[in-house]
């Protein structure tokens, strides 16, 4: 097979292999060469009629198209996220329902970690060390290093581990919050056994109230804080923190692993890098992963909201009542409202050159992918960046694409994994949850696998189906909590970043 037709209304397919001129796919007579990744027309498609993928909308023809022309950037506008033709929001009618069925397993799966008191269950039980502002940064980082290199002991799952940032002052009093909602979210994660925060003294937001909210959320931790200005500079601010953390990590490695299952597991979905191979493996086998930790119990995140304009229409369709229907549509609207006021075309920024480059069109077409990363289960749940993650099954956070902050932010509600889908290859990583790669196509699986941990270009090859894909990155989340690391860990990508809402002040 050298193409596939993702739905019978589409008039567009994709190649999975480099096409030539004269060459025969999906019964279709190619007219020029259409690169790995990219679409052809499947029929002639006349200017101004939308161009369809995956039964929906990815944009409008701006030119007449042949049967076996290359479709992309030159000959597609999108519709979304088009600030610099619209001045308000676009509404394109479309029918969101889709058949799909929801996969799951029968197999018993037990996984080992760290229980916590109020019963959440970590991946991981790491020392975290956190700055409450980005004065605060070198000090934090050379308190790590000490700690490491000291030959204290520790281990894979029981480490220091550390975060840096360049928020925590001069921000205007939503952003702080913000701030500070990450943050203090990060030290409450079940993957952290105890927390330091380091402040410099004079910032916006403070030390102490950071600790004293990461102690009211988990009141089972060990929490500690203290100020460079009050310790009299950097060198007794190390020398401090070092005894400090060195105190915390010698208790975590007395923590023994407890049993858990796929019911203590809250996964959070992430695209990165992503290629028009994403939407037709990886993401769809991450979703029936997370169609499968639902049905066993567990909770799974779907986020990314900039990735969904031009899908809410079938996102909203799942939602488990008219209220949660209503914030699915809003969340997306509004923040793409954010983009018309702008005056730009998202196009560029989202999806990015190298998104273009693997064949990606336009936002609509990237966010059609990118939503079978949540499988096919009912939305019940739409929280804002970093807030807790409550409500059993799926839920929707409303962060940006940006994958730094969007990681961050997930960590923030409580995940205590991810997987990472990605086409073009990406490193990223977190200092606080595991972070499981998942390539949508061999070629960079390959050439990047020093960072990514799994292959779902078996999906394209044929090798495998989506549903054995699914089970395999099961097994590779038991295998995590098991111990075993991941590519980002064993590479130490301590990657950490906060939505920004405002400028600096």
């Amino acid at each position: 097979m050298n193409a596939i037709h993702v739905n019978n209304s589409d008039n567009v397919g994709t190649a999975l292999t480099l096409l030539h001129k004269n060459d025969k796919a999906l019964e279709v007579t190619i007219q020029e060469e259409i690169p790995k990744g990219h679409k052809f027309a499947t029929k002639n498609i006349l200017k101004g009629q939308p161009i369809i993928k995956y039964g929906a909308h990815i944009g409008v023809a701006n030119k007449d198209i042949k049967s076996g022309e290359w479709v992309h950037i030159h000959n597609i506008d999108g519709e979304r996220g088009r600030g610099d033709l619209d001045s308000t929001l676009k509404t394109i009618k479309q029918d969101g329902n889709r058949l799909h069925s929801i996969t799951n397993s029968s197999k018993e799966y037990k996984i080992t970690g760290f229980r916590r008191p109020d019963g959440s269950f970590g991946f991981r039980n790491h020392v975290l060390i956190i700055p409450s502002v980005h004065c605060a940064n070198k000090v934090v980082e050379r308190i790590a290093n000490e700690v490491k290199y000291s030959g204290i002991s520790s281990s894979s799952d029981s480490k220091v581990v550390f975060v840096n940032h360049q928020h925590g002052c001069s921000e205007l009093s939503y952003d702080a919050t913000q701030t500070q909602d990450v943050l203090v979210g990060s030290g409450a994660n079940p993957n952290v056994y105890a927390v330091l925060v380091v402040g410099l003294g004079c910032e916006v937001v403070q030390a102490e109230s950071t600790a004293k909210q990461i102690k009211t959320r988990t009141p089972y931790k060990q929490v500690e804080y203290f100020n460079i200005q009050d310790c009299g500079g950097v060198n007794a601010s190390v020398k401090k923190g070092v005894e400090i953390v060195k105190t915390m990590l010698n208790q975590a490695m007395e923590v023994k692993r407890s049993e858990g299952s796929l019911a203590d597991v809250v996964l959070g979905t992430e695209c990165g890098g992503s290629d028009s191979f994403s939407g037709l493996s990886a993401n769809p086998s991450l979703g029936a992963a997370s169609d499968i930790i639902v049905n066993h119990g567990g909770k799974v995140v779907l986020a990314e909201t900039t990735e969904l304009i031009g899908a809410e229409h079938i996102l909203a369709e799942r939602a488990c009542n008219t209220e949660v229907h209503k914030q699915i549509l809003d969340t997306i609207r509004n923040f793409e409202q954010t983009v018309i006021d702008s005056h730009a075309d998202i196009r560029g920024a989202n999806p990015s050159p190298g998104n273009i480059e693997g064949g990606l069109s336009s936002i609509e077409e990237k966010s059609l992918g990118c939503i079978y990363k949540a499988g096919n289960t009912t939305v019940n749940s739409v929280i804002n960046y970093a807030k807790p993650i409550v409500a059993d099954g799926l839920t929707f956070m409303n962060t940006p694409g940006n994958d730094i902050e969007q990681l961050s932010g997930m960590a923030a509600g409580g995940c205590n994994i991810v997987v990472f889908t990605t086409g073009r290859g990406t490193p990223t990583g977190s200092p606080i949850v595991p972070t499981i790669k998942v390539a949508s196509n061999t070629d960079t699986f390959i050439h990047m696998n020093d960072s990514i941990d799994l292959d779902a270009g078996t999906v394209i090859s044929g090798e495998k189906t989506i549903q054995e894909m699914g089970v395999e990155i099961i097994d590779a989340i038991v295998n995590v909590g098991n111990g075993q690391e991941t590519k980002a860990e064993t590479n130490e990508q301590n990657d950490f970043s906060i939505w920004r809402l405002a400028t600096t002040v």
